[in-house]
């Protein structure tokens, strides 16, 4: 097992980002016009993140790799804090502000998700010497709190509503319960980095072994979204 995780974890990630980005792609006439084809564009660009981010896994394999690996840049910290812990919580924003009709919870998610912003460049900026070296709990931290407020925002609207009725029709159910999941289980390892930091691989294999449990389930749920929902304007609440 310890062995399949180390050859297989990154393959198997990618693998099902893209089953849901094929899902997306798919169906993507379907949705047209509406903030799904905006999240098949997320979906497409987690897919390049986690491509990108392999780089640091192919020292042996490219000599072409070399000044990165003799850089600060060696190691891919930098890239997810960047790309995913920061980007990725701006676009789930982004996605829930299209799909979100009450104008204060809008306002809410829109000038938290600025001070998320703010904070994250302000706090890097400050602890810039770390910033190749690890990742920021606090950044991710506050990050799960704007992917919470997205989920918990669209869980009010939609008991406040008669979609209530057929909530299992809406593609943007799956998104908020999955991405609800996914930072609900995952924010309280950020606490436990240092033991991956510092080697210690019975850690980080479980947390391997969680991470990719949560993201096939998240990025499955987006597929099986993709494929059983229906726009919102056409489903009739009856």
């Amino acid at each position: 097992m310890e062995e399949f995780l180390k050859d297989n974890y990154s393959i198997l990630t990618k693998f099902f980002i893209l089953v849901a980005v094929v899902s997306g792609l798919v169906t993507y006439k379907k949705h047209k016009g509406t903030p799904a084809t905006f999240f098949v564009k997320v979906l497409i660009y987690f897919l390049i993140v986690e491509l990108i981010g392999t780089y640091s896994s192919l020292y042996k394999n490219f000599s072409f790799l070399e000044p990165i690996y003799n850089s600060l840049f060696r190691q891919n910290y930098w890239w997810y804090t960047i790309a995913f812990d920061i980007i990725g919580i701006v676009l789930f924003s982004l996605l829930f502000q299209k799909v979100i009709p009450n104008k204060l919870y809008n306002k809410v998610l829109k000038y938290s998700t600025y001070g998320f912003v703010l904070f994250s460049i302000l706090y890097i900026i400050y602890n810039r010497d770390l910033f190749f070296f690890q990742f920021f709990p606090v950044i991710q931290i506050t990050g799960a709190l704007i992917i919470l407020s997205c989920s918990v925002f669209y869980f009010i609207e939609l008991l406040l509503n008669d979609k209530i009725i057929k909530f299992y029709k809406f593609l943007y159910f799956y998104i908020a319960i999955a991405i609800f999941i996914w930072w609900i289980v995952v924010t309280p390892l950020t606490f436990y980095d240092v033991y991956m930091v510092n080697g210690d691989w019975d850690y980080i294999l479980l947390k391997w072994e969680i991470y990719l449990s949560l993201n096939f389930i998240m990025y499955i749920s987006f597929a099986i979204g993709f494929l059983i929902s229906e726009p919102e304007n056409l489903i009739k609440l009856d």
